[in-house]
């Protein structure tokens, strides 16, 4: 199992690599990983208050930890391939919620709208292809039923066939595309808060 390494191990092998990192440097990055550290521990359940947790980080430092938080928060936005990722996308809410105040109240609701369009229109693309597909294999399984029998006919399944994975594939590329370029602008203005 590979080692996960923070990204002050990561910023050291670093400076290694191209000579000897400042001092700030190397104080940046220990601040952003603690911010992500902090997300992390908060993301997981071990930490239920956010802003709580920050409380000890002086005024100096706590913008670097801030920003390596929103890093972290941001990378759990993400549209939803199944509905298993939406307690992890809504933590992510709550912990800007919580950072950012009622600036986030604004924004939020956008993405949260953008996600639930996301999963509607790939499941209704799903359900259309699928639909066709069957249509398609229609003489396929009434062949195969004159042949074998109408038990084996009804065991073939359309999502398992190799065309319908194949077009499924590019389609949902496309439709994840599409809203991808749409997140974008939305997490951006989330960062920036």
């Amino acid at each position: 199992m590979a080692e996960i390494r923070s990204a002050i191990e990561i910023a050291m092998e670093k400076a290694d690599r191209l000579g000897l990192a400042s001092k700030e440097e190397l104080e940046t990055e220990k601040w952003l990983d603690c911010g992500h550290r902090i997300v992390a521990r908060y993301m997981q359940g071990e930490i239920e208050e956010l802003k709580a947790s920050l409380s000890d980080i002086s005024g100096n430092e706590l913008p670097l930890v801030l920003k390596g938080a929103t890093k972290i928060l941001l990378r759990n936005i993400v549209l939803p391939r199944d509905k298993e990722q939406w307690p992890g996308i809504k933590k992510a809410f709550s912990g800007f919620v919580e950072l950012k105040g009622s600036l986030a109240n604004q924004i939020i609701p956008r993405i949260e709208q953008l996600l639930k369009s996301y999963e509607q229109t790939r499941d209704q693309y799903y359900e259309q292809l699928k639909m066709q597909m069957q249509n398609q294999l229609g003489g396929i399984k009434q062949a195969v039923s004159q042949q074998y029998g109408t038990a084996i006919a009804s065991n073939i399944d359309v999502d398992s066939l190799p065309e319908f994975q194949k077009e499924w594939s590019r389609i949902s590329f496309e439709i994840t595309d599409q809203f991808e370029q749409q997140l974008i602008p939305l997490k951006e203005s989330l960062e920036e808060l």
